[in-house]
């Protein structure tokens, strides 16, 4: 992967565009999902994003090898984790967030 933006991303109250409406809770679960063996740059600050619902927190989710740095001169690479659970496994500690 070379240059991408928002390498990883999973995002339970996506909004395109901010025009949803804000109608309740999450109906949709996320689970047992993998990122195994990624490497590369990003774009963005962010290499990892996990943005999960409060009352369907994504389970089992796994982040394996993975090494992505950001691509500009002060290489503050960051991940954004919320309601993500699960595991890290052979990751730089700013990137492991669950």
């Amino acid at each position: 992967m070379d240059n991408v933006s928002y390498p990883i991303i999973i995002d339970q109250k996506y909004c395109p565009n901010n025009i949803c409406v804000k109608s309740g809770a999450s109906k949709v679960a996320v689970n047992d999902v993998v990122f195994k063996n990624i490497h590369g740059t990003s774009n963005t600050p962010e290499a990892i994003t996990l943005n999960c619902a409060n009352n369907l927190p994504c389970q089992g989710v796994q982040l394996i090898n993975v090494d992505i740095k950001y691509n500009r001169s002060d290489n503050k690479t960051m991940s954004v984790c919320k309601n993500a659970i699960g595991k890290s496994i052979g990751m730089a500690k700013e990137l492991a967030c669950v």
